[in-house]
């Protein structure tokens, strides 16, 4: 497990309300450098909701959000690629008239320095980094096994290969945090399989930390160096991925199974 030093990411005592209903009880958890974060829970157990507050499309009633102990409560969607948070997304939301390589630049445009006065005057700096970040995304588009169709247009693609696309996206922006929101629904035992390995080798080359939502299970214990369980909006385990898959509390909520 990789929990040296302070947490990458805090959440502490997270709650939000939707009138009536409570979505998140007080959740707190925390994302250390480099590691892989297993979110694990049956429909309706909060994960999607918790998951669009870190990204800051959702607020919440109370609690707190840290990014290297820096809140991050004030800002919004748009502020956290700035911050080091990339995401994807369950629904699919790229640009269908483009190619897969102008998607990924898109990513990009979040790590690149240079300015409008930049763009005009062209400097040497800005050619510079504009190499960079084709050769960078080239890298990515090949890491993904895209490379092939990096001029194809989205609308040409596959939903497995638009998954690949999504992912290469969000890498782009250099994030510090990938969060990744089911990103193995859709896919055959094949591509699952792929996707394990694809996600360690995310981590170890690029240095960034984790969160993974996903309800392929297999996959979850396999690639996490830990694992958060939730049920109706409340963090019920939290520990190495075998504790948790014992958890008596999660053989009821997510299993289905009753505890010894």
């Amino acid at each position: 497990m990789r929990q040296n030093g302070n947490p990458l990411l805090e959440v502490r005592d997270l709650t939000i309300r939707f009138g009536g209903v409570v979505a998140l009880n007080e959740i707190s958890l925390e994302i250390h450098e480099q590691e892989i974060l297993g979110l694990i829970g049956p429909n309706g157990a909060g994960k999607t909701t918790l998951f669009n507050c870190l990204s800051r499309l959702y607020r919440q009633s109370s609690g707190d959000i840290l990014v290297r102990g820096e809140t991050i409560t004030p800002l919004g969607a748009e502020d956290m690629a700035a911050r080091g948070i990339g995401r994807t997304f369950q629904n699919i939301a790229l640009f269908e008239t483009t190619t897969v390589y102008e998607n990924v630049l898109t990513g990009a445009q979040f790590a690149m320095n240079g300015g409008l006065a930049a763009d005009i005057f062209n400097g040497a700096k800005v050619r510079r980094e504009r190499a960079e970040t084709r050769e960078r995304i080239m890298h990515l588009l090949s890491l993904l096994d895209l490379a092939e169709i990096a001029d194809h247009t989205i609308a040409d693609q596959n939903f497995a290969v638009r998954k690949r696309i999504e992912f290469a996206r969000a890498l782009a922006a250099k994030p510090s945090l990938l969060m990744l929101d089911e990103p193995a629904g859709g896919l055959n035992r094949e591509e699952v399989r792929h996707l394990e390995d694809l996600i360690r080798q995310v981590r170890d080359e690029f240095k960034v930390a984790v969160l993974l939502v996903e309800h392929h299970l297999n996959l979850v214990m396999k690639v996490s160096d830990r694992v958060v369980a939730m049920d109706f909006g409340q963090k019920i385990a939290d520990g190495l991925p075998h504790e948790v898959r014992a958890h008596p509390q999660v053989l009821r909520a997510y299993l289905g199974e009753e505890a010894a």
